[in-house]
């Protein structure tokens, strides 16, 4: 029994065709990533170096070539150059890959309100940071309690809640990053009574809860107009036992 040349033919281009096929398939991809070098270990709030990090490299089926990463939020390493600007927002040690969400990322509700003429941007200074987590992230929500005297004695209560932040400044003490500074969006009319309760009181910050209502705003306003009237400075001596 002989075989047609054209069925030979045929048989051919079907078993090349299914081999293009098979190759494409299983041909290996790489994906070049950003990731830390072994040995690193850097603190949250703090920038990473170029001599920190090196070119990670993933061996990966055709199937992931039309996606833009093999793994959600892992850093390609052509856009490693951008993340060295942007603080840690937590400590990564190394060898691991690094993702979007290892950065303090901008908090675009924060920045879209400063473009409105009717917001601003404060920082407050951070001289006590009980209540607040040294982890603070840009995007979070704080409370700000304040404490004023006047001729009836020391107040504290409320002042706003739920205020969005919008940029951190950290400074290193030896190699640990401190808060210094916490920049919040504020009306101009809450900018005002903020610059009040700085000058004649004294601010304490607080983590707003992840869940729940993110109004911002005065948070007790009974409070906030008796703080609006003192004229007298906060004691910064000790109080008698």
């Amino acid at each position: 029994m002989t075989i047609s040349p054209i069925r030979l033919v045929a048989a051919l281009l079907l078993a090349v065709c299914l081999g293009c096929g098979a190759y494409m398939i299983l041909k290996p991809q790489t994906f070049h990533y950003l990731k830390l070098r072994e040995g690193e270990v850097v603190e949250a709030g703090t920038l990473l170096k170029e001599e920190q990090i090196e070119q990670g490299v993933l061996v990966l089926g055709s199937m992931f070539a039309k996606q833009s990463t093999p793994l959600p939020n892992l850093i390609p390493w052509e856009e490693a150059e951008s993340y060295l600007a942007l603080p840690l927002s937590r400590q990564v040690a190394g060898p691991m890959p690094l993702f979007v969400n290892d950065f303090a990322q901008q908090d675009e509700k924060g920045l879209s309100q400063l473009q409105d003429e009717t917001w601003t941007g404060m920082s407050i200074p951070v001289d006590n940071i009980i209540g607040v987590t040294p982890y603070l992230e840009i995007g979070d929500y704080v409370h700000l309690f304040a404490s004023f005297e006047d001729e009836e004695g020391a107040h504290s209560g409320l002042l706003f809640k739920n205020m969005p932040v919008v940029a951190l400044q950290r400074e290193l003490d030896g190699e640990i990053p401190r808060l210094v500074a916490v920049t919040i969006a504020v009306k101009l009319d809450e900018a005002v009574l903020l610059t009040h309760a700085i000058h004649y009181g004294k601010i304490h910050l607080a983590k707003a809860a992840l869940v729940g209502e993110k109004r911002s705003g005065i948070g007790d306003s009974a409070f906030a107009q008796a703080l609006m009237r003192t004229k007298k400075r906060w004691s910064s001596e000790e109080e008698p036992e």
